[in-house]
């Protein structure tokens, strides 16, 4: 454990990342894959950490050149992904509750430099925040912004739930006040995003209103997102749920007198499980906004579905049949997060057992949901092989997540997440469903652990079967290679004015990275991978 300490100061000192192959060999004894995971969090390209990006893609084409540079399946092109808060927070946390289990596995304190490292990370995501001024206060102060780029922030309560629990953790690794200073003045922001109507009344807007126009109370949940114009988007969504077992953490650790952010989190707790109760996840209030045009209120899709109805969804519709959700299609990050945020709340309020309890049926119903895989439903899905094309068979044979994988390596792993994108009518839009397969494994592993722990178990043998290097491309692939999905240069990444050339990309993850981490931590713990 020391010469690896020592082998991280190193690194830290030179700054400089080892290149990551296309396709290396697997080492004789791998490294665990928590530590794989936090070195490449570590590492940089171009200067910036691959734990504060959301992603980093390796490409390659016939005749595709960058920086002068031919990008071959061999030696592919790396472009580092957009900075998002989300990606670093998720990171963050991974990272400091990493080395505060490795810490105590040695039996030690934290060293300065790996303080320092969660510092910088932390201190990454702290320059997404807006620091509030007493004079002017806004409904978004002390929340971090999803992204630097563009004059327009955008502050989510899913992302800021994420951010809130990376400065906990930060907090309970090095004890600096000053993490669990930002990570209230999120639970604050939550508050008021559970109730924004004292902001926007004085411009003659009612965010909510009932069936008859006329102004009523909030239902509960936490709205979706606003931005830096004081644009308030009409939508709560159930991957909220996120946001209910940060806030009932932070009770714990401030212990406020009014008992305010678990009051929060349990009446947050009993609107948004009635969308999981549902089938739904996605809720859009009604209100009455005469001045939209000023950006106060205004009504976001989902999906191309505008309702405003006061009612709960799924992506893509409006419809209900007999008083019953119609259409639509559900994403499954959202239940992830959902399932995952429920349970984590009702732990830490009864224990595990009657966590379990709580969301064992919403569980065994979203699993038995019929669904298609939907990631290029007719192109190849190997840049190499052009024999794998073709409709990909549906998700679920009679096993349904059973011991034995089924299908053909070109369907998504039923080991790793319970099915991609869930498409409850004829699947008519592709969409890449893999990369949900792998950040569910991270995001329900504690759930799964305890319903059902011979599908945690393959799973987890699933991800310590790939190699530490090119961990993330191989689990897009049951083969577990690396596969790279067909696309076209519509960015000019090569600058030569063609957007219609043919390419070969492929996406290391920073949040299936970090959620794979975390819920490995979570669910085994830093001494059961050793």
């Amino acid at each position: 454990m020391r010469a690896r300490a020592a082998a991280l100061v190193a690194a830290l000192i030179v700054g400089v990342a080892a290149p990551i192959p296309a396709a290396p060999a697997v080492a004789a004894t791998p490294v665990p894959l928590v530590d794989s995971y936090f070195d490449w969090l570590l590492a940089s390209y171009d200067g910036v950490r691959n734990g504060l990006r959301r992603d980093i893609e390796h490409i390659y084409g016939n005749q595709f050149t960058v920086a002068g540079r031919p990008c071959s399946p061999a030696s592919p092109c790396t472009v580092g992904g957009p900075r998002q808060s989300t990606a670093a927070c998720t990171s963050l946390q991974f990272i400091s509750v990493y080395l505060d289990q490795r810490a105590a596995y040695e039996q030690r304190s934290l060293s300065s430099v790996e303080t320092g490292i969660i510092d910088e990370f932390a201190n990454a995501v702290l320059a997404h925040r807006l620091t509030k001024n007493p004079n002017a206060p806004k409904i978004f102060d002390d929340a971090v912004a999803g992204t630097t780029d563009g004059q327009i922030r955008y502050f989510t309560s899913f992302g800021n739930a994420a951010c809130g629990e990376a400065l906990l953790a930060a907090h309970q690794a090095t004890g600096t006040p000053g993490y669990l200073d930002a990570a209230t003045g999120i639970g604050e922001f939550l508050l008021r995003m559970q109730d924004p109507r004292a902001y926007y009344l004085s411009y003659g807007i009612h965010p909510f209103v009932d069936g008859l126009g006329q102004p009523t109370t909030p239902p509960g949940g936490y709205v979706d997102q606003i931005s830096s114009w004081s644009n308030l988007y009409s939508t709560i969504s159930i991957w909220n749920l996120t946001a209910i077992a940060f806030l009932q953490r932070l009770e714990t650790a401030v212990a406020p007198s009014d008992n305010r952010y678990g009051l929060s989190a349990a009446t947050a707790r009993q609107f948004l499980s009635t969308g999981l109760q549902a089938g739904a996840d996605w809720y859009t209030f009604d209100f009455d906004s005469p001045t939209t045009s000023q950006n106060r209120v205004v009504a976001q899709s989902a999906y191309s579905a505008d309702c405003r109805d006061n009612q709960w969804h799924r992506k893509g519709s409006c419809t209900y049949t007999n008083g019953q959700i119609a259409g639509g299609t559900l994403g499954t990050d959202m239940i992830e997060y959902g399932l995952a945020g429920l349970y984590d709340h009702e732990r830490q309020l009864n224990g595990a057992s009657s966590a379990a309890a709580a969301v064992a049926t919403l569980y065994t119903t979203y699993t038995s949901l019929p669904g298609w895989h939907t990631a290029s439903a007719s192109d190849p899905l190997d840049c190499v092989d052009d024999t794998a094309s073709g409709a990909v068979d549906p998700y679920y044979p009679p096993d349904n997540q059973g011991a034995t994988p089924s299908g053909d390596a070109w369907d998504y792993d039923p080991h790793l997440s319970f099915g991609g994108f869930f498409r409850l009518t004829s699947p008519n839009v592709n969409a890449e469903a893999k990369y949900y397969d792998i950040v569910g494994f991270g995001v329900l592993a504690e759930l799964r652990k305890e319903l059902v722990p011979a599908k945690f178990t393959a799973g987890y043998q699933r991800l310590q079967q790939a190699d530490r290097q090119d961990a993330l491309y191989a689990l897009l692939d049951r083969s577990l290679v690396a596969m790279f999905l067909p696309t076209r240069d519509t960015n000019d990444l090569d600058g030569d004015t063609d957007t219609t050339e043919y390419l070969c990309k492929g996406t290391r993850g920073t949040l299936p990275i970090a959620h794979n981490g975390l819920g490995i931590l979570k669910a085994v713990g830093y001494a059961g991978t050793r």
